[in-house]
């Protein structure tokens, strides 16, 4: 080779415009050929912009990608896995959901270093905060969470706060790229504060615009921490934003025309005697027995297992797991499902803004009282208005309540169920539908100065026996009540539900089922007791699983009151969708499927039930006065 071509050769080599387009070019074909064209035009831009800046500029470019994967680490990482985990397109998508905040932060400072400060530091706090929530309630942070803040620092004194490991490592990775940029050359780069905003600001719109265009096959994913394993959390936590819109059925109007035809409206004939309603939703009872077998130094639940004089009893499912008990309220009072809702939304909060039919306005209807009563802050879940708008005529909360005694800072269930008994005392003429949601089992089964009563056998669950204890109380209380209604003068129906199951140790459940990978064995965890007792003669019934929104059925056949159509619609489609979550639904056989699995007869009944919820939810100056009077 002449001295010549080497100059040459030399001089296209330290000519990084050149280089830089050449390697842009070379890995974007390489990529190209090996399928993932996206991670390559990805490169190519970066290849090609670093040939037209200056090494200083260039540094800091590194220090920005760096930054932005991991970004994308942390949450996986705080979750036990690894970015290799996830496929190519949602690795991509979960690049530029972060590169989409890092120029939103670019837009605000102008300025690389600081733009890259805060965005970090902004996105390891939201995956820092995921950490703790999964960890409290079993599933990841949503954005709707950040709604229910106040409700969270509410009953935050009942939990303990323990640094893992994995969440000390990312802050301290975090700091150490915060020490790396300390250390960072001038930017030195004739670049005005405007430009690189109007840089910033593009890059976050290329980034929304990828995750319209390629996310649309993505689902959040809300089981588990299959959030962050499987969607990327960042990306996980995106598409939740995307699908809180509401958007109208497909034929919404004709369903709606079909279900006006088939369920007219029609006057039913109220009994002679109207029963007063009692319905306590008890805070976080469940039956883990469903699982498998649970062996314990004495029963749990010995006179809850008793009932079956006068006694409807079964299973439901529950839409939520670990928390959010808001929702199951929801479900019970109006019907409605948060199957056809978004993953992770909090209906009081977000949908109930106007007026909603619900069981409390029909009872209103036949001539009841209604009160809605909850010992603990009126501030949590938005209840107050959701209350109202839901046509209880009263409520009361904590300060309602003398608090002589309590369980671990909670009002006990003893002590709401002598409230209840007192209010009946009071009650005059007026049949009272009374809807109480209890405090004393609530998450946070870690207090020292509790003397648990239930104790395991073969297995050390500190959190488990003491949420037992706990239970094994309730049955008690609830012994008490109903001996005491039994003697009533008045008809009265009570009825008895769990919420949700709560967060307990990972591995007393893996105990007793093993592993909850199949739908059937999630479904399990959603799983919760309910009881219709009377204290009068009532058909004996054992229901092997309904779910929440139909609770309000069979509570209203059990009270003799007539169903009106839109009860009608919801006892016949039970026929068909067994029981329905957010998760899948139930088949009369028995098998748990999602939606996408139902059969074309499955189908029909799936899609008239989401055009009448989403008229009663949703829809403004068309409601339906047959449906929803």
């Amino acid at each position: 080779m002449t001295t010549l071509m080497k100059a040459r050769l030399s001089s296209v080599l330290n000519n990084r415009k050149i280089v830089g387009s050449a390697l842009a070019l070379v890995s974007l074909l390489t990529m190209v050929l090996l399928g993932h064209w996206r991670i390559g035009a990805v490169l190519a831009v970066l290849f090609f912009a670093a040939g037209f800046l200056s090494r200083s500029f260039l540094v800091h470019l590194f220090w920005l990608a760096g930054c932005i994967l991991l970004s994308c680490c942390y949450p996986s990482w705080m979750a036990g896995g690894r970015l290799s985990i996830l496929d190519d397109d949602v690795l991509f998508l979960n690049i530029a959901c972060a590169a989409a905040v890092y120029g939103l932060f670019m837009l605000i400072f102008g300025r690389i270093r600081p733009a890259v400060t805060a965005a970090s530091g902004a996105l390891l706090l939201l995956c820092v905060i995921n950490y703790f929530v999964y960890d409290f309630r079993g599933s990841e942070l949503q954005w709707a969470d950040i709604l229910s803040i106040r409700t969270a620092l509410n009953v935050s004194s009942g939990y303990s706060f323990h640094l893992p490991v994995s969440v000390a490592w990312c802050v301290l990775l975090w700091g150490w790229t915060m020490f790396v940029a300390g250390l960072l050359p001038k930017e030195g780069i004739p670049v005005r504060p405007l430009l690189l905003r109007i840089l910033g600001v593009s890059a976050a719109i290329v980034c929304a615009f990828c995750l319209y265009r390629y996310a649309p096959h993505i689902t959040p994913r809300t089981w588990s921490r299959d959030g962050s394993l499987y969607n990327g959390y960042l990306l996980n936590f995106a598409v939740g934003m995307r699908d809180n819109i509401i958007r109208k059925p497909q034929n919404y109007d004709a369903l709606i025309d079909q279900l006006e035809e088939e369920y007219p409206s029609e006057e039913g004939t109220l009994p002679e005697e109207l029963p007063n309603i009692i319905v306590i939703m008890d805070e976080s009872l469940a039956d883990v027995r469903v699982m498998g077998n649970l062996e314990t130094n004495q029963p749990v639940t010995p006179y809850l297992d008793s009932l079956t004089e006068n006694t409807i009893r079964g299973y439901a499912l529950a839409s939520v797991f670990g928390g959010s008990t808001a929702n199951s309220e929801f479900e019970f009072l109006t019907g409605s499902s948060t199957a056809f809702l978004p993953a992770g939304s909090i209906a009081y909060q977000q949908y109930v803004k106007r007026n909603t039919f619900s069981l409390p306005w029909l009872l209103q209807s036949y001539g009841y009282e209604t009160l809605a009563t909850h010992p603990f802050s009126a501030r949590s879940w938005n209840r107050p208005s959701a209350y109202a708008l839901l046509g209880f005529q009263d409520m009361t909360f904590s300060d309602a309540y003398p608090k002589e005694d309590l369980v671990r800072g909670f009002v006990s269930d003893q002590e709401m169920f002598q409230y209840i008994l007192d209010r009946l005392d009071q009650q005059g003429d007026t049949p009272l539908f009374l809807f109480g949601i209890s405090m004393q089992n609530h998450g946070g089964y870690e207090d020292e100065s509790y003397q648990n009563s239930i104790s395991l056998q073969g297995g050390s669950f500190p959190k488990a026996e003491q949420y037992l204890s706990l239970i094994h109380e309730t049955d008690k209380a609830v012994e008490q009540l109903l001996t005491q209604l039994e003697n009533s003068p008045r008809k009265t129906v009570v009825l008895i539900f769990g919420d949700h199951l709560p967060r307990l140790e990972e591995e007393f459940f893996q105990s007793l089922h093993g592993s909850f990978d199949e739908l059937s064995d999630k479904m399990l965890k959603y799983q919760v007791p309910f009881y219709i007792w009377a204290n009068y003669d009532i058909p004996e019934e054992t229901t092997p699983v309904t779910s929440l929104n139909y609770l309000g059925v069979r509570l209203l056949e059990a009270a003799g009151l007539p169903l009106p159509p839109y009860y009608q619609f919801l006892s016949d489609a039970q026929a068909v969708i067994s029981a329905i979550n957010i998760e899948g639904f139930y088949s009369p056989d028995g098998q748990a499927l999602t939606q996408r699995q139902a059969d074309e007869t499955q189908r029909q009944w799936l899609r008239l039930y989401e055009a009448a919820q989403y008229n009663n939810l949703f829809e403004k100056k068309n409601r339906s006065q047959v449906l929803f009077p």
